[in-house]
């Protein structure tokens, strides 16, 4: 399966951080998480720490085609994104489609973001990083695996509201906002310890929850196991576009400003 993701650290002397980098690389490799699933001629699986055994149906029929009734929350040029009631909860079905006849090559032969966005969610989930878990991701392919036509991605829903959204209210000094900023620390400190990046740090893609309890989504862009150099670029350029979310917001760009200080 690909996935970016490499382990840079054969060949040098261990350090702080190696021994966890090495947990997440036999990870990735087998992704224990993940169960092959028969569906028709899509390349599918599912999460088999949620479905030990029978998949819901609805979840299947709704990879092969968008269920009626589903509460559309995007509709893009890349991929259509909605919500629908599966197992008695919301769930996020999203639906992508290559937009170049060079997309489905790239895809098909290097690996599409609906599949990095599945083992993202895999990852996250392994690393103890709070993000919706993965239920399902299916690929239909074609020309021997060179040629993607469609992917499909279902995960758990997000509860809350966009970070901006749920800090605007706060005051500089109120606890919730604190505990915001505190579990951020935490999340990006562990992505550091794994040289991962999100890759894609709008405030739309932190959801929080009435009490403070964050959640990352849209995890297309995310990378894990960087080599160091490449990982310093991409976390700085994930550090500046976080900290762009609060260009008009002085009190809560001095709320987060130490959000990426144990990288």
């Amino acid at each position: 399966m690909p996935a970016r993701w490499r382990n840079s650290s054969k060949g040098r002397r261990p350090r702080v951080g190696d021994a966890a980098r090495a947990d997440l690389a036999a990870f990735l490799k087998e992704l224990p998480s993940a169960r092959p699933l028969p569906l028709g001629k899509a390349t599918a699986a599912v999460n088999s720490a949620i479905f030990p055994g029978e998949v819901p149906g609805k979840l299947e029929d709704a990879a092969s085609r968008v269920p009626a009734g589903m509460t559309i929350l995007k509709f893009g040029s890349r991929a259509i994104v909605g919500s629908y009631p599966i197992g008695g909860e919301p769930v996020v079905l999203k639906y992508y489609e290559p937009a170049s006849i060079m997309k489905h090559l790239t895809y098909g032969m290097l690996g599409s973001r609906c599949h990095r966005s599945w083992v993202a969610g895999l990852a996250f989930g392994f690393l103890g990083i709070p993000t919706p878990a993965p239920l399902m991701v299916a690929e239909w392919k074609s020309l021997g695996g060179l040629w993607l036509s469609r992917s499909f991605l279902a995960t758990r829903h997000a509860a809350g509201v966009p970070l901006a959204e749920f800090a605007a209210g706060l005051a500089a000094d109120d606890p919730l906002l604190h505990r915001v900023a505190g579990s951020l620390r935490g999340a990006f400190s562990i992505m550091a310890g794994h040289r991962a990046v999100h890759g894609d740090l709008k405030e739309n893609n932190i959801i929080v929850t009435p009490d403070g309890r964050i959640s990352f989504i849209d995890l297309d862009a995310t990378a894990f196991l960087l080599p160091e150099k490449e990982w310093k670029q991409l976390w700085d350029r994930d550090r500046r576009r976080f900290m762009k979310n609060w260009n008009d917001t002085p009190h809560l760009a001095a709320a987060f400003r130490n959000v990426f200080d144990d990288a």
